[in-house]
C-alpha cells in the first residue's frame, strides 16, 4: 500500500470476563502465519474440521426453536470432530447467534474452552468505542494514543465484536467503514487443510445461514475448492 508504514503489532490482549483473545494485524498478512499463531495458542492441537459459519450479517429470521436446534447441532459437531469454527466475528446476525450458543455451552460443560471459535473482521468495521477499548486493554499500545482519533461527526459503522468467541482477528487495511471480503477466511481454510504433518487430515465445511449478496464470495471460493456447503434458508 502506498504511503504505508510498518509498525509492531500493538493491539492485542484478552477481554474479560469471556476470555476472548483479540489481535489487530495487517490485512496483507499471509494466512499461514495466522494459522500457525492460533495453532500455537491451541497447544498445537490441530483441527480435524474447519466449520465456516456465515450468512445473514444483521438479523436472523429463524424461529427460536430452529435457532436452538442449529446451535446445538453446531456445537455438538464442533466438539465431536475437534473443529474450529470461523465466523465474521461481529455482534449481530449469525456470528452473534454462534457466540451466544458457545457461551451457553461453556456454562454447562466441564471443559469450558473446548470449542474454538475464531471471528475474522476488519479493524475499520468496528466502531470507535470498541477500538478505544481494545487499545486500552492492550499492554503493547502506548497510553497517549488510547484516545479518540477520528472526529465526532465522522460517519462510521456501529459494529462491535462478539465477545464469546475464543479468538477475534481484526485485519487492518488503514481504512474505516470497510467489511472483510472472503480472501482471508478462504486462505486460512486452505492452510489448515494442507497441514498434513504426522498424517494429520483436516476438512473444510461451510454453513451458510440466510445468506445474502455478501455470501456470494464465500460460495464462489468454496465451490472452486470443492468444499461441502450446507445452505440453511
Amino acid at each position: 500500500m502506498e504511503y504505508s508504514v510498518e509498525v509492531p503489532i500493538n493491539v492485542f490482549g484478552i477481554l474479560k470476563p469471556t476470555g476472548c483473545k483479540f489481535l489487530r494485524i495487517d490485512s496483507r498478512l499471509p494466512m499461514k502465519d495466522l494459522y500457525q499463531l492460533i495453532l500455537e495458542d491451541c497447544d498445537r492441537q490441530k483441527p480435524a474440521l474447519i466449520l465456516s459459519v456465515y450468512g445473514g450479517a444483521k438479523y436472523s429470521t429463524m424461529t427460536e426453536r430452529l435457532e436452538k436446534e442449529f446451535v446445538r447441532g453446531l456445537i455438538h459437531a464442533a466438539t465431536m470432530a475437534d473443529a474450529w469454527i470461523l465466523t465474521a466475528g461481529i455482534d449481530n446476525g449469525i456470528s452473534k447467534l454462534v457466540g451466544e450458543g458457545i457461551s451457553h455451552y461453556r456454562l454447562l460443560q466441564e471443559y469450558p474452552n473446548k470449542v474454538k471459535c475464531i471471528g475474522m473482521t476488519m479493524w475499520g468495521t468496528i466502531n470507535e468505542d470498541t477500538r478505544l477499548e481494545l487499545k486500552s486493554v492492550s499492554s503493547g499500545f502506548p497510553t497517549p494514543l488510547c484516545k479518540q482519533q477520528i472526529p465526532d461527526n465522522t460517519q462510521e459503522y456501529k459494529e462491535t465484536i462478539e465477545r464469546n468467541h475464543t479468538h477475534c482477528t481484526l485485519f487492518d487495511s488503514g481504512r474505516l467503514n470497510e467489511y472483510l471480503g472472503d480472501s482471508q477466511r478462504h486462505e486460512f481454510v486452505i492452510e489448515a487443510c494442507k497441514d498434513t504433518d504426522n498424517d494429520h487430515i483436516c476438512f473444510g465445511v461451510t454453513i451458510i445461514v440466510e445468506g445474502g449478496f455478501g455470501s456470494l464470495d464465500v460460495l464462489e471460493n468454496d465451490i472452486r475448492e470443492k468444499r461441502p456447503i450446507v445452505l440453511i434458508q
